[in-house]
């Protein structure tokens, strides 16, 4: 289908420089390829060397200078302010299409916190995992407090539709009243 008209009826027109067929829409003679409809469209690096550069940020947490300096060893020359974009651009793409293939949440979680400064600002942020370790919420909160812990676990628990049987924490007084207010009377 024509991206840019909808039209359905294509006349086959030849081969682009990367030996794809291309294709002209009868009604809008607007030009495409196999490959127009792909995230990677428009980028001048082939799929392959985005892809792999976005898996190398997201899962060993290069910076972008080393990402570009690796990828330059093996003869791929590209700015890191190119890496840094692929990374905003693909990143979301990758989270949709890994969220089907994670595990449904379960019964048993762990709640912790902890301290970090965001523009200078002190602020909490706490997480909640499930038992196959997979982050289910995260709350940043400028207070770490029952209240804080109590809004955290409520919205976790909306947001997943499942109410822990049992949950793991650091033992900080902050999460008994919270976890009898949200979750009553549960193994803690």
């Amino acid at each position: 289908q024509c991206q840019r008209c909808g039209g359905e009826q294509f006349t086959k027109e030849g081969h682009d420089r990367e030996g794809r067929p291309v294709y002209r829409c009868r009604s809008c003679h607007r030009r495409c390829t196999t490959h127009s409809t792909s995230a990677f469209a428009g980028y001048r690096f082939p799929p392959d060397v985005i892809a792999l550069a976005v898996r190398w940020y997201l899962r060993y947490r290069f910076a972008d200078a080393e990402l570009a300096e690796l990828l330059a060893e093996r003869g791929i020359h590209v700015d890191p302010s190119t890496l840094y974009d692929w990374v905003q651009h693909f990143t979301p793409l990758y989270q949709e299409a890994a969220r089907a293939h994670r595990h449904a949440p379960r019964g048993k979680w762990s709640i912790d916190e902890t301290y970090i400064k965001v523009g200078g600002v002190a602020q909490y942020v706490f997480r909640a995992i499930d038992e196959h370790g997979q982050v289910i919420d995260v709350f940043v909160s400028p207070t770490r407090d029952a209240e804080a812990a109590t809004t955290f676990l409520r919205r976790a628990v909306t947001e997943t539709d499942v109410r822990p049987h049992t949950v793991t924490t650091d033992k900080a007084a902050i999460y008994p009243p919270a976890l009898a207010v949200v979750l009553g009377h549960r193994q803690h």
